[in-house]
């Protein structure tokens, strides 16, 4: 129990701010901190995308920015949104998601643009995770017990036994856990929406088509992991 309890710990510490390369840069951190705590209510009847950008710009301080490919490819339709006291990240994925469109950090500001743009070239890395999936050797300490040799109700107590007892050992990390729990704590949505993105174990090696941020992700988790051993 203790150990996945420490698996879901590190889940929680790579996946706190969405992406764990937010740790890496102050002003995206603060962004993204910012996103998750303001809370905001808004109510656009057929405003345009970019003026209802432009509303969450003004009243968050957050500098968003409405890509010209948007634009271009027919995203500044009219908007229809009506929610009450969310974070500015919920209202955003609310705006966005049915869209096909993402945001994004991007020289320095929050850029809103298309969700196939987002998706980077994957490249294939294989990382060595036996020593997250083995269980590790444990060795049975003595236990010293005095025993009566005339029976438990002799009142003489001379002697002493020697017994080997197992300790408990840790239980073993399955495959697909590890896995479930890459793809909850990386990535985002790219699994999803990433037709070349893909995971799987073989022989103890974990093996992964993803973008270089998202290895980026997983190499930082594995290392979480690897403090619980």
């Amino acid at each position: 129990m203790r150990t996945m309890a420490a698996l879901l710990a590190a889940g929680a510490a790579v996946g706190l701010l969405g992406e764990a390369r937010a740790a890496q840069d102050p002003a995206r951190a603060e962004a993204v901190a910012k996103l998750e705590a303001l809370r905001i209510s808004v109510d656009f009847q057929d405003v345009k995308l970019q003026e209802a950008v432009d509303y969450l710009r003004d009243v968050t301080g957050i500098n968003l920015v409405l890509l010209p490919t948007v634009l271009e490819q027919g995203g500044d339709a009219p908007v229809r949104l009506k929610v009450k006291d969310l974070t500015v990240k919920s209202v955003l994925k609310l705006l966005l998601g049915s869209r096909g469109l993402a945001a994004t950090w991007k020289d320095g500001a929050v850029a809103i643009l298309p969700q196939a743009e987002l998706q980077e070239a994957v490249s294939l890395r294989m990382y060595d995770v036996r020593a997250q999936l083995m269980e590790l050797k444990d060795f049975p300490g003595p236990r010293m017990e005095l025993v009566a040799p005339g029976g438990p109700d002799s009142g003489l107590m001379s002697g002493i036994t020697v017994a080997f007892i197992d300790e408990p050992k840790p239980p073993l990390i399955p495959e697909e856990v590890l896995v479930q729990l890459i793809r909850e704590n990386t990535g985002a949505r790219t699994w999803d929406s990433n037709a070349q993105a893909a995971i799987s174990v073989a022989n103890g090696m974990l093996v992964v088509s993803q973008s270089p941020s998202v290895h980026r992700e997983i190499g930082r988790f594995l290392g979480l992991l690897g403090q619980y051993r």
